[in-house]
């Protein structure tokens, strides 16, 4: 049996591939199931905008959780906790394919979101674990690099499973992977901590929560994550409904669209892994945030003159996604970089601030519905302005500290 405290040295190269395949489950979650969204509204006999908040809910559930699993992952460890996650993942995915209402399926995925928290936080953990704060900055944008890949596959393998086994498949296929990954993790992953005995303590835990809240340098990276984030749920979220149900884009041809957006998250991640030695941190995220805000013109432009179609949505939000690159490469580094001890408390504030401000783009996206890309542009161009105001807030306290 592995040895659970076992101090020797990392496989770095095996961490970061058990890492993505763990985190994969998470995200096949979601954008795996995107291209049923449209056919499930005639399938419950309900309203698109209930059937959003599968995705939104899920999502918000997500981010919230993780403020529960790092205390958990500081007491009992990186590895236990990231099993039973695991388990719990097959258990929801099994609870999503049996839903026979809408109301069972949100249900049931709000419990998925909440389960499947814990892979976003240990995965942060470990990199602080293990990683100083240059190597975590590579070893982030690697990983956001090699995990891009996911959500670029994962869209046109559901759209086809959609057609020939129905919806229901994507989670059972979701659930082979997360046995797959809990054997990998079992077998091979390392702990890369001491646990904590004291970890769990309500006083410590709200004590550490509420010092990371007062950290000006923590919150305002975080919160751009969290924006960033956004944004792509934005598109995960009302995209199927506009390509799909406006547009007339295949099912089974939704993902390659999504897919060619998320390449360019892969680029942008890749460039920024290159300029990391050669640009500051200041640079990077100012040139994401140009590039961010230059598709959200583009989106409104292509809107107002009436030229919006599948290829033009997709070229204004690939634009936007290569510009997440460098953000998502530069602020969880500097998040976390002034964060000593309670790792896996800071990894999951940083990270259930992210995905809950993710859940709450989902959602506003969801509520605004009304059969058209306007919702999606107002809440993109929300997002970018508050963007901007991050970008100010970071460069103002850089300043000061000269």
């Amino acid at each position: 049996m592995p040895d659970s405290t076992s101090t020797r040295s990392p496989n770095v190269p095996l961490v970061v591939t058990i890492l993505v395949l763990a985190s994969s489950v998470s995200i096949m979650s979601t954008d795996m199931y995107a291209p049923s969204l449209p056919d499930l509204a005639d399938e419950f006999s309900t309203t698109p905008t209930r059937v959003k908040l599968t995705i939104s809910l899920n999502l918000l559930a997500f981010g919230l959780a993780q403020l529960l699993h790092g205390p958990l992952s500081d007491r009992f460890g990186r590895r236990p906790v990231l099993l039973w996650s695991l388990a719990g993942v097959v258990l929801g995915c099994m609870l999503c394919v049996f839903s026979q209402s809408i109301n069972q399926l949100i249900a049931a995925r709000i419990f998925l979101g909440f389960v499947a928290a814990a892979e976003a936080v240990i995965g942060l953990a470990i990199i602080k674990d293990l990683f100083n704060e240059k190597q975590q900055m590579k070893a982030l944008a690697l990983l956001g690099m090699v995990i891009a890949i996911v959500p670029a596959i994962a869209p046109i393998l559901g759209g086809y499973l959609h057609v020939a086994f129905g919806w229901e498949s994507n989670f059972v296929v979701i659930a082979v992977m997360a046995i797959i990954a809990a054997i990998v993790v079992y077998f091979y992953l390392p702990e890369s901590t001491e646990p904590d005995q004291h970890a769990l303590n309500v006083r410590r835990v709200t004590r550490a929560y509420a010092g990371l809240l007062g950290n000006a340098d923590f919150l305002s990276h975080t919160l751009v994550l969290g924006v960033s984030l956004g944004l792509i749920f934005v598109f995960v979220t009302a995209a199927p409904f506009i390509l799909i149900t406006n547009f007339g884009v295949s099912v089974q041809h939704f993902g390659y669209h999504q897919a060619a957006i998320v390449v360019c998250f892969f680029i942008g991640s890749f460039v920024a892994s290159k300029l990391v030695d050669h640009w500051s941190a200041d640079r990077l995220l100012s040139t994401g945030l140009f590039l961010i805000f230059s598709g959200c013109v583009v989106l409104i432009v292509l809107i107002l003159t009436n030229h919006l179609g599948p290829l033009s949505l997709v070229a204004a939000y690939s634009i936007m996604f290569f510009g997440m690159g460098p953000m998502f490469a530069v602020a969880p580094s500097h998040a976390l970089r002034s964060v000593k001890t309670q790792t896996g408390s800071a990894s999951a504030m940083l990270s259930g601030l992210e995905q809950s401000l993710a859940g709450l783009s989902g959602v506003a996206v969801s509520l605004l519905h009304d059969g058209t890309a306007l919702p999606m542009a107002s809440v993109t161009t929300f997002l970018a302005l508050m963007l901007l105001a991050l970008v100010w807030w970071i460069r103002r306290q850089n300043n000061a500290d000269l």
